[in-house]
């Protein structure tokens, strides 16, 4: 029992160590204060000039937005998962495959009796963004996880489990405009955790 719980620990350091909120998930106006996104440095010069921004900085600040939301449902999710299906909620923010791992790390952390206490920190920087890709507008993102801004407790014995990963390491993220979708929604297509990659 305890070698599964690692090995969904290690999943869920990609798909449930997401981003702060409180229990109350409201609108997208609710701020995230755990998530920094870092800009590049054509995106601050525009901002201290008050330039109009460009398509690249509108998608860049789209992109981070859906995936701050993600991890704050995320977050919600692991820390009640048997509080209600909450794959409504994350599908609004993912797609699969991110989608997909999410919706399974939060039933995992059912099965096992497990919830997430405090909430993820994520430090985010756009790396790329690419309007005229195949799949759509497409957004790269690195983000540096904090693995210690949150603990797995085990419901019944109150016992912190340890996350069996490194402090912080690197996740590359993709989120895409999805054209094709009534709003064409940004979505995070996929959250590849990178933990042989220290941050």
């Amino acid at each position: 029992m305890v070698a599964r719980r690692q090995v969904v620990l290690t999943l869920l350091g990609a798909a449930l160590a997401l981003a702060a909120c409180s229990d109350d998930i409201g609108g997208p106006e609710q701020a995230s204060p755990s998530v920094a996104p870092t800009t590049s440095s054509a995106m601050t010069s525009s901002a201290v000039t008050s330039e109009a921004p460009t398509r690249e900085e509108e998608a860049a600040e789209a992109a981070t937005q859906a995936f701050e939301r993600l991890l704050q449902i995320s977050d919600a999710a692991s820390r009640e998962p048997n509080a209600r299906d909450w794959e409504p909620e994350i599908r609004r923010y993912a797609a699969d495959p991110a989608a997909l791992l999410t919706v399974q790390s939060v039933r995992d952390y059912a099965t096992l009796g497990l919830r997430q206490e405090g909430d993820s920190v994520v430090d985010l920087r756009v790396t790329s963004v690419d309007l005229a890709s195949p799949e759509g507008p497409t957004v790269r993102i690195a983000g540096c996880y904090d693995s210690q801004s949150t603990q797995t407790v085990n419901v019944e014995t109150g016992e912190v489990v340890p996350p069996g990963t490194p402090p912080h390491y690197m996740w590359d993220i993709t989120v895409t405009r999805y054209e094709a979708e009534p709003s064409e929604p940004w979505l995070v297509s996929t959250l590849e955790p990178r933990p042989d990659q220290p941050c």
